[in-house]
């Protein structure tokens, strides 16, 4: 086996970062209360990515090996950075893991639980702490911790920081959402998906941790499963068991560390609370969980949902062998409904007319709750579309006319397709003439299928279809201001992903006016 020392891809010298200002309905009028600054959060940020990207090189001398007092580690243990997830008003999940050797089975640490410390503050030298306390990073979890923080004040920005022993993490910064009902003038989000990691550089997360994101919503294939066969990023140098597939619990850990090394990702999730869920390649590709019945593959979803939880900043449970129910839902303020949906374990057919592919039970849970919350908003989030994008699909459309007879337009947020496509999502694909429901948006990718802009006939095939409203091959993301009277998305196109320090620029904004269902170009 190769013991090489991992190396970040990134050149030291990084160069000025190329941001454009998003103009559309007047943001200024909109600007969320940011607090703390943005512009100090965004020093900090570039010093999370710098302090972790330089963690994993940090040694201390051979003697201090990871067996004695706690803080006695080999290398910096938190090397994989902090995270924050699943805000509520009063609470949000943060996130750490103790990694001092992130590429090796068991990540350097011993086999006993580490008592870590927490804090939080409402300033980023830590000089009015809010809340803290102690947990336990426990072997059975990879040394992962998930610290539900309560009786935190709605709508509020804070810093969070653990401590290992003699050792502090990087810092990050959260927010709660506002009290339910609460009036609320703008909310922002960005919503992604697929980082293959040895496909490309993940430069979107760097923008985006300087973007004034308030919630990440990323909809599934935070890892791919397969085995490295193109070329890993120039000056990388990765060992061998992180190449092989992923089919056994220690080899989907060995996969998360990999990508959780990326500074550029370690900084989004340092700047802004996350909801996560999953699509396929969390297991393996194209798995349908109401399919995939044998043993072996049910032990094989077992080690990926486990790994999922491990390095996610999620409040779900832990999985239960191959089952972990990951669906939810919660509001921001009277402004949006989000309905986070697992598009995989529960599936079937796409077009069985009676089995749901969202399964049966899930999709009872979505209708039944379209209306849980007085919100101007519905807002959809899911791993994979409900239905092909001009083909029919008794699941999407039974969701659909729900939507429909209760007057609610949705806007539904998808990943998986490696495209940006925007369009109105009507009642009965592929009948053009059927009422038009509310706005699907799928999302591109961070860096799957390599860069852009992607091949012109597949662009004109998708466009060919008059509720299709627009079609991107490029690698990005959307950012969404939502406002009372309207949504305004953008979608952010990364030039390139086979380099670092790619360009960002606005491509497309479009606009939902909240009195009507469909979506503008602006």
């Amino acid at each position: 086996m190769c013991n090489h020392r991992f190396r970040i891809g990134l050149p030291r010298n990084r160069g000025p970062l190329t941001l454009s200002k998003d103009p559309s309905a007047d943001p200024a009028a909109h600007e969320v209360n940011h607090e703390p600054s943005r512009r100090s959060f965004l020093i900090l940020s570039g010093a999370v990515a710098a302090a972790t990207a330089g963690g994993i090189g940090r040694a201390t001398p051979a003697s201090a090996a990871p067996g004695g007092g706690v803080g006695n580690f080999s290398s910096y243990p938190f090397s994989l950075g902090v995270a924050s997830g699943d805000p509520l008003p009063d609470s949000v999940i943060l996130w750490t893991r103790l990694a001092p050797q992130p590429l090796a089975i068991g990540s350097g640490m011993p086999d006993r639980k580490f008592p870590i410390h927490w804090q939080v503050a409402n300033d980023e030298a830590f000089t009015q702490i809010v809340t803290e306390g102690e947990t336990f990073a426990l072997p059975e979890d990879n040394h992962s911790v998930h610290v539900d923080v309560r009786g935190l004040r709605p709508d509020r920005w804070y810093f969070y920081r653990f401590r290992c022993g003699s050792e502090l993490s990087p810092v990050g910064r959260t927010r709660t959402l506002p009290a339910p009902g609460a009036s609320v003038s703008a909310f922002t989000i960005c919503h992604m998906s697929c980082q293959r990691w040895e496909i490309g550089y993940f430069t979107a997360y760097r923008y985006m941790a300087q973007d004034g994101i308030d919630l990440g919503l990323h909809l599934g294939d935070y890892i791919y499963e397969y085995a490295f066969t193109d070329t890993p990023r120039a000056g990388a140098a990765v060992p061998d068991a992180v190449l092989d597939t992923c089919n056994s619990l220690d080899q989907y850990r060995l996969r998360y560390s990999l990508y959780k090394t990326d500074p550029d990702l370690q900084a989004a999730h340092a700047a802004f609370p996350w909801a996560v869920v999953r699509d396929d390649h969390e297991v393996v590709n194209d798995y349908a969980g109401g399919v995939d019945h044998g043993a072996k593959q049910l032990a094989r979803r077992a080690a990926g949902y486990k790994a999922w939880w491990e390095n996610i900043p999620t409040r779900c449970a832990p999985p239960v062998g191959p089952d972990q129910t990951i669906y939810r839902r919660f509001a921001v303020g009277n402004l949006a409904q989000f309905d986070m949906l697992d598009s995989r374990q529960y599936r079937t057919s796409d077009n069985d007319p009676v089995v749901s592919k969202l399964g049966n039970e899930q999709e009872a849970w979505l209708l039944n709750g379209i209306t849980s919350y007085d919100t101007t908003w519905n807002l959809v989030a899911v791993g994979q579309q409900l239905g092909g994008v001009a083909t029919e699909s008794p699941t999407r459309d039974r969701i659909y006319r729900a939507y429909h007879d209760r007057d609610v337009s949705p806007v539904i947020l998808v990943g998986d397709l490696h495209w940006t496509l925007v369009s109105d999502a009507l009642l009965a694909i592929p009948d053009p003439t059927s009422p038009i429901v509310g706005t699907q948006f799928i999302g591109t990718s961070i860096t799957s299928t390599g860069d852009g802009p992607g091949d012109q006939a597949t662009k004109d095939g998708w466009l060919k279809h008059p509720w299709v409203k627009y079609a991107d091959g490029y690698r990005g993301y959307l950012r969404t201001l939502i406002t009372p009277t309207g949504l305004y998305s953008t979608q952010r196109d990364i030039q390139f992903v086979t380099r670092p320090d790619a360009p960002v620029w606005d491509a497309q904004k479009f606009y939902i006016d909240a009195g009507k269902a469909g979506v503008q170009l602006a």
